[in-house]
């Protein structure tokens, strides 16, 4: 399988190349289209373990679709190509069986079908973030295909680092995390806007986007008309 991102970072979309038997599993709606070596079926799996379980608990937990669409490859040739529903990059991780990778959820788009997914909790302080306090747990062999509001910053992270909840799109199982305040005490992180942030350790692979979706969408709203009635 060979996946291309193209006309990033703004407007990305994934090109994905198929040889016979090979099968990508994608959130609903993210397919743009399919060529007519592609058989495309609707499902509730979430990886090869677990199946209806885990897809629900998925879908109760971070708010995503509970069904998913797997695209299969009845031919050589067959292309599908893919894109999330925000403006932004795409990027592809190679997923090892010694790496599993952390994933905020609204970040995820498609796999290889032989990837499992699972839900993590990232705590009770996460729960003021006011972003997703759920993270999809991505383990196996294969592709993971990721999207990100802006454009993506990656990081080989040894050390130390914060992280505004908002701006995290992924991390590999090298890096431990915990929730913690951005400043030395609860007032100063209320006045100053980050609320709940991560502070993330160890070593391995970060993904970061450019803009925080919330933010974003609370900029917006804010000059919007009011709605009459």
């Amino acid at each position: 399988m060979d996946i291309e991102v193209k006309y990033r970072p703004a407007h990305s979309l994934g090109v994905v190349t198929m040889s016979r038997g090979e099968s990508i599993t994608a959130e609903a709606g993210a397919m743009v289209t399919m060529n007519d070596r592609v058989q495309s079926t609707t499902n509730a799996r979430a990886g090869k373990k677990g199946g209806l379980f885990k897809s629900l608990k998925r879908s109760l937990l971070t708010g995503e679709s509970f069904f998913t669409n797997t695209f299969s490859a009845r031919d050589e040739g067959a292309e599908v190509t893919i894109a999330p529903s925000l403006c932004g990059d795409m990027m592809v991780h190679d997923l090892s069986s010694s790496d599993d990778l952390m994933i905020q959820s609204t970040s995820y788009l498609a796999s290889d079908s032989s990837i499992s997914l699972d839900t993590q909790w990232q705590g009770m302080k996460a729960l003021f973030s006011g972003e997703s306090f759920f993270f999809l747990k991505a383990t196996g062999v294969g592709q993971v295909v990721m999207s990100a509001f802006g454009g993506m910053e990656v990081i080989e992270l040894d050390g130390d680092l914060i992280v505004d909840t908002g701006h995290l799109v992924a991390f590999t199982s090298g890096i431990s995390y915990r929730t913690t305040k951005p400043g030395s005490s609860w007032l100063q992180a209320f006045f100053s806007g980050e609320g709940i942030v991560l502070h993330v350790s160890g070593k391995g692979r970060l993904y970061l986007q450019s803009r925080n979706p919330s933010e974003y969408g609370q900029a917006v709203g804010r000059k919007l008309p009011a709605r009459e009635g």
